[in-house]
């Protein structure tokens, strides 16, 4: 049914008109109140695509001030995996228009606001931006290469044309790839830029350093002696901030306040003899309560919750 659901989405946005029986199905399935809130999110990632707009003659490599000024075309965080396909396949047909009508200097550039949203690329790759940064995006039709400047935190979904991806930072690392998924994390001032490979092969560091990463790997770049160190594992929570979904296994409590605090924009306050505790837990799209409720239960603490503080306290 779905499947059915998706074509007809297809062909009303590229088509405008469906048959009787096509939005008879249509109107069923939007007496679903969660299917009206998906059908609205597509809905406006449509619109968004489609006011797209350019800026010329900027030097992604260079131009990094730029950046404060990115065009702030918000489009909604997608909630269900089948809508950010669905996304996906009509932003192709306007990734396609802009591919050929694009010249080397064309850029698209983007910024997320105080939380993380989804953005379809002009190539149809999709990137879910995490709060507060930024992207600009540039294809080279001389040297077929896609070019993607990030300042902040952003998780990849790239599709593969056959042309060289890269994403390149502020502190000059860069990410090549074909096709793959990956999760990047550089902040304009960070010493350490972060990378975690979900699906397929990435070159990652600098021209003078750098490494292969693959499936299932991370490794980080020092960019204070410019050296890169992998790692054949992943951190659980390497994309928390995407998932929403956090895993601990006797991690500092210290660390995971901290972790927690940065995904609710929230102070975590512990008790001071919490310096050197260990926990073990699991969050699933946490809360402010739901922290302190899960914690304060654990550790046998008493929280109190405002609107931008969790502080925990003994018990007496």
């Amino acid at each position: 049914m779905q499947d059915v659901i998706s074509e007809i989405l297809a062909k009303k946005l590229t088509e405008g008109q469906l048959t009787a029986q096509e939005q008879q199905e249509l109107d069923m399935w939007l007496q679903v109140p969660a299917n009206a809130g998906e059908y609205a999110e597509i809905m406006r990632l449509w619109e968004a695509a489609g006011n797209v707009k350019y800026e010329m003659n900027v030097d992604v490599d260079a131009e990094w001030e730029q950046f404060k000024q990115l065009t702030k075309h918000r489009i909604g965080r997608r909630r269900f995996t089948w809508v950010a396909a669905m996304a996906a396949s009509v932003a192709l047909l306007i990734g396609v228009f802009t591919f050929r009508n694009s010249t080397q200097s064309d850029i698209f550039k983007y910024t997320s606001a105080n939380a993380p949203e989804m953005v379809v690329l002009p190539d149809s790759s999709v990137v879910w931006l995490n709060k507060n940064s930024q992207i600009a995006y540039k294809y080279n039709d001389l040297t077929n290469t896609r070019t993607v400047a990030l300042i902040g935190e952003a998780m990849f979904n790239v599709r593969h044309t056959g042309d060289d991806f890269v994403v390149k930072t502020p502190q000059h690392v860069f990410t090549k790839v074909l096709g793959t998924s990956f999760n990047l994390k550089a902040c304009a001032d960070s010493k350490k830029i972060e990378l975690a490979v979900v699906e397929g092969k990435v070159a990652f560091g600098s021209r003078k350093a750098n490494t292969v990463v693959t499936k299932g790997q991370s490794a980080s770049f020092d960019c204070r002696n410019n050296t890169v160190t992998p790692s054949d594992t992943l951190d659980n929570n390497a994309i928390a901030w995407h998932t929403g979904v956090f895993n601990y296994n006797n991690k500092p409590l210290s660390k995971i306040s901290a972790e927690l605090g940065t995904y609710l924009d929230t102070k975590i306050t512990l008790p001071s003899n919490a310096r050197n505790v260990n926990y073990t837990g699991y969050f699933d799209h946490p809360t402010r309560e739901s922290v302190a409720e899960i914690i304060a239960t654990a550790m046998n603490w008493d929280y109190k919750v405002t609107d931008s503080e969790i502080a925990f306290s003994e018990r007496k």
